[in-house]
């Protein structure tokens, strides 16, 4: 994997961002949802992950994320590993083939279906400031997709927690 796409200074929060091969619009529904934020709760409560904000888009999810035992590299990579699992049986038992196969192709013989991206293009958050202007990016996200107009509207994002005091369906550690 490229060096600028490893997270090097594991004790940093790093805002990450994670694509579906090809871009497919896999999160189109709840449960396709559900499988990806009950995993990142999973590591929430037994990983020491931390996630400070987020959002899943349906073909891809970015995150301020922080690790509390310093191995934030391994978190993100067996929560990719288990949810890969998960939405690749939910599309085999939801009949949605021809992304199977897509993602196989892609995968090539040696890994099988490859749901995710490999790299997860962290960027380290240096500062109060940059922390902030990438929690923006995050919660506008959906606002620039045309999606909602107002960004604590939906569904899949720390917004709502933040600008309404909302429930997450994330454990959101709150940026101090």
């Amino acid at each position: 994997m490229p060096s600028h796409f490893r997270i090097f200074d594991q004790a940093y929060p790093h805002f990450i961002t994670s694509t579906i091969t090809y871009w497919l619009p896999i999160f189109c529904r709840d449960d396709y949802y559900r499988i990806l934020t009950d995993s990142l709760n999973y590591c929430v409560q037994s990983k020491g992950l931390l996630v400070h904000a987020y959002v899943i888009m349906p073909n891809h999810f970015h995150a301020i994320v922080s690790q509390t035992t310093g191995d934030l590299s391994g978190v993100i990579r067996d929560m990719k590993k288990h949810t890969s699992k998960e939405i690749a049986r939910k599309l085999e038992e939801d009949g949605r083939r021809m992304w199977l196969n897509a993602m196989s192709k892609a995968g090539g013989e040696a890994i099988g279906v490859r749901v995710w991206d490999e790299a997860v293009h962290p960027e380290e958050v240096h500062s109060r400031p940059f922390m902030q202007q990438k929690a923006n990016y995050i919660h506008n996200n959906p606002v620039r997709a045309g999606f909602v107009n107002d960004p604590s509207h939906w569904k899949y994002s720390s917004a709502g927690f933040y600008y309404c005091d909302a429930e997450s369906p994330v454990i959101v550690t709150p940026v101090e």
